[in-house]
């Protein structure tokens, strides 16, 4: 019984009792166990090698026994050498075999053998011709134990071999490959690196260390860049093992930790080892691997593997019903490669920063999050409502999910409209393009620069304007007008400082100044003399007034015979965390406009329809016409066409009645300014047809007597008044001239030709184009089901031959006999 023989003649396994000691003093685990008892394995005593030890445990190992030589029996516990709180060696499958390199350790070997090429400062080394293989393997491996890397030659210059096979790899990509396909290789997912057949992983700073003496450079010196020293070593366990567990993997990206841990160990869980998968309702192929309050392997962080070894958190639900369960899902029957992870108890967690998990390795939803916060609401909350709507967040699900440490960086009141990542989402185009010109500091604004509007205006469009017109989900057109408006014009006609225009409709506005003056109107009253309510019974429109960084968001609304403002919500933008506040608002604004737009697409009241008092319409060619409640006022691109309307207008001097004349008119500009201001739309029965036509054809009696002709009559140039008047009048005499016309009119298209009297193509024309332009409004009216007068008197106006059709006159009288004896 004293000997080391078993009854079975296999030897027993003799440890030292100082190394015993060493084991339970410095290691937080116990000496391991046989694997697998049941298939025991029997080797010769010569096939087994004496573990690498250091000095120190030589010693007590050698004071512990008497015996030279220390022999490991079959399925013994690793023999490991602690050195530097490192291991050397570990065993696997009877074999020793060397543990995986970290970055750091690899930037030293790249740089040990620099020293082979090139050479280095105050380093001693012989001469590389003559040298053998395994000579600069030594030295390679002297060099690196120096430095505090304890690797064998034979380790090194395997490592070595290898890493330079996945160099050559992706130098051949960042060479030819990165051009093509607009991606660096560090910058690749773990899947386009699968795909294109490139390493898993390799280290960005080993790269460049190896590009500075592998790759020729022209003859230029490669000067030396200084290498951080190795990590400190942490008093963490790691353990690592393949198992079978009873599901398989998702698609995974990338993930790095920066958690400073160190190995001790390792071992190999038998393929019958499995952890049970849970599935709610309706799912049968997928589901979740409980975490919480689990003992599996005792682990605090448990890291999945791919077909790829590309690693993954394997993270639980905090707050949700799924409490406790991974967010991970797993296909039953795979095979899932695992390693547990236990925190350090003396170094807390820190979070991975930009370097250890690049920004590019995360998906960007911001699409995705801006889709579903652009579905407008089922219903217009009423007007008592709307303060409390305005101040609703959207849904947590909802939310722009951030990098944490992106999150982390944010002014209070983010919560509001993002979260914090637990996956590898990150908006960045949500950062970048409306987040970060909202918390930035603006440097135009101080004390001493905030003196005028101007000012002001960055910070208005960034935080207000560019939200709510980012989160429509129709497109919407902001017009800022310059902070000098004209002052011989009457208040309503000037327009406000911002309109926003949704489907034609200027339902969105606000006023605003630096700071309030003795003397000058207030922006919350501004926005509502500047207001002609011409939305029928539509609730309320939307806007702003803004003084300095204060902002309040209000509705406008009619009540009665008056127009009246609500306040809503106010805002200071002084403050950053007060800025983030102003998303909900603009968010849920931008909801709203669409509804309200759609509204008075599809309102009609009393025979009326609602348009807007402000209205902005380009005609091309640089020709801007844009609409106030009383004036129209058009720009022109060149003085020479400005001239010629100008003269037509002059010629006509307000002699025709029912027609615009010129109220204002500025040559600097290139603009004119007309009066009355008409709302364009068709009549809506035939008692408005008939009174269209009546005034149109009364004008033109006036317009004839001048020897004169429009040439382009349609219901685009027949308007009806917006100040209440029931008067319709003819626009548009940019293409009238004087009678008879020898030279064809030019014609742009095919498609207009249908527009204009067949005459005006062939050349000679005269005024009964004009009343060719009468049938044609009859014909596009849009009404069915005319009376036969009206139908007689569209067959004659168009009649091809201009000697057939009735004049001016005749139509206006057969209009007065139509409405008195309308014949069905």
């Amino acid at each position: 019984m004293g000997d080391n023989t078993t009854g079975d003649g296999t030897r027993k396994q003799t440890v030292p009792q100082q190394t015993q000691q060493h084991f339970s003093a410095s290691s937080p685990i116990e000496p391991l166990e046989c694997v697998n008892p049941k298939k025991p394995r029997y080797f010769s005593s010569d096939k087994w090698k004496q573990a690498p030890m250091a000095e120190s445990t030589q010693a007590r190992v050698a004071a512990g026994s008497s015996s030279d030589t220390y022999s490991s029996p079959p399925h013994s516990p690793t023999i490991i050498k602690p050195e530097g709180d490192q291991f050397q060696h570990q065993l696997r499958k009877g074999k020793y075999v060397s543990p995986v390199w970290k970055p750091n350790e690899m930037l030293w070997l790249a740089r040990a053998w620099r020293i082979q090429y090139l050479g280095g400062v105050g380093v001693q080394v012989q001469p590389s011709r003559g040298k053998t293989r395994a000579d600069k393997d030594k030295e390679v491996a002297e060099f690196l134990n120096k430095h505090g890397i304890n690797r064998d030659a034979k380790t090194a210059g395997t490592k070595w071999d290898n890493m330079l096979g996945e160099f050559r790899k992706v130098y051949e990509w960042e060479k030819g490959e990165k051009e093509r396909v607009g991606k660096s290789y560090f910058r690749l997912s773990p899947y386009e690196r699968k795909l294109h057949r490139l390493p898993a992983s390799f280290d960005e700073e080993v790269f460049e260390e190896l590009v500075q003496f592998m790759v020729p450079r022209d003859g230029r010196t490669v000067g030396s860049r200084a290498l951080p020293m190795p990590p400190p070593v942490m008093t963490t366990s790691l353990l690592g093992f393949d198992t079978a567990l009873d599901g398989g993997l998702l698609s995974l990206h990338s993930s790095s930790s920066s958690k400073e841990l160190r190995r001790i160990g390792k071992i190999r869980m038998t393929w019958e080892e499995s952890v049970t998968l849970w599935a709610e309702e309706g799912e049968h192929h997928r589901g979740r691997v409980k975490l919480q309050c689990s003992s599996f392997l005792n682990a605090d962080e448990l890291i999945f593997f791919d077909d790829a070894m590309v690693g993954s958190t394997m993270e639980a639900f905090e707050d949700t019903p799924l409490k406790g369960f991974s967010v991970d899902t797993f296909v039953n029957g795979q095979q899932v490669k695992v390693f547990g992870r236990r925190k350090s108890a003396q170094h807390p967690f820190v979070e991975p920063s930009i370097r250890s998990m690049p920004p590019m390795e995360f998906q960007d939803p911001t699409d995705f999050y801006m889709a579903c916060l652009r579905v407008p609401p089922t219903t217009l909350p009423s007007l008592f409502e709307l303060s409390w709507h305005l101040q609703e967040p959207p849904p947590e699900d909802y939310r722009f999910p951030l990098r944490r440490d992106v999150y982390r960086d944010l002014p209070p009141g983010k919560e509001v409209m993002f979260t914090a990542s637990s996956e590898l989402l990150d908006c960045r185009a949500m950062v970048y393009d409306m987040l970060g010109p909202m918390i930035r500091t603006n440097t135009s604004l101080s004390a001493a620069s905030a003196t005028d509007r101007d000012s002001f205006i960055g910070l208005w469009d960034d935080c207000i304007n560019r939200v709510v017109s980012k989160f429509c989900s129709v497109e919407m057109v902001i017009i800022r007008k310059p902070s000098s408006p004209s002052t011989d014009q009457p208040l309503q006609d000037r327009w406000p400082n911002v309109t926003g225009f949704v489907k034609n409709f200027c339902l969105w506005r606000g006023e605003e100044t630096d700071r309030s003056r003795e003397g000058q109107l207030d922006p919350s009253s501004t926005i509502v003399e500047k207001l002609l309510w011409s939305y029928m019974d539509l609730p309320y429109i939307l806007g702003y007034y803004a003084v300095g960084y204060m902002v309040t968001f209000c509705a406008i609304s009619r009540s009665e015979d008056r127009v009246i403002m609500t306040d809503l919500y106010s805002v200071d933008l002084s403050f950053p965390s007060e800025r983030l506040k102003a998303l909900v608002p603009c968010y849920r604004i931008a909801g709203l406009l669409p509804l309200l737009a759609d509204r008075c697409l599809n309102r009609v009241l009393d025979m009326q329809v609602p348009f807007s008092d402000f209205e902005r319409i380009n005609l091309g060619n640089g020709d801007i016409i844009e609409m106030t409640p009383n004036t129209v006022t058009r720009s022109f691109s060149s003085k020479k066409k400005w001239a010629m309307v100008k003269e037509i207008y002059d010629m006509l001097d307000q002699r025709i009645p029912h027609a615009e004349f010129i109220y204002r008119a500025a040559e600097i500009d290139s603009t004119l300014v007309f009066k009355p201001r008409g709302c364009k739309f068709k009549p809506l029965n035939y008692d408005q047809l008939v009174e269209a036509l009546k005034y149109v054809t009364k004008a033109l009696v006036a317009l004839h007597d001048l020897s004169f002709m429009h040439r382009d009559l349609s219901w685009d140039k027949v308007l009806r008044r917006c100040d209440g008047e029931n008067e319709w009048f003819v626009t548009g005499f940019d293409e009238a001239v004087g009678a008879p016309q020898i030279y064809p009119h030019p014609v742009a298209s095919t498609e207009a030709r249908g527009t204009h009297a067949p005459e005006m193509v062939r050349g000679l024309h005269g005024v009964k184009v004009d009343v060719w332009g009468v049938g044609h409004l009859v014909k596009t009216c849009g009404l069915t089901n005319l009376p036969k007068m009206l139908r007689e008197l569209q067959s004659r106006c168009l009649d091809q031959n201009p000697d057939q059709r009735p004049t001016a006159a005749d139509c206006y009288h057969h209009l007065l006999s139509a409405s008195s004896t309308a014949t069905y």
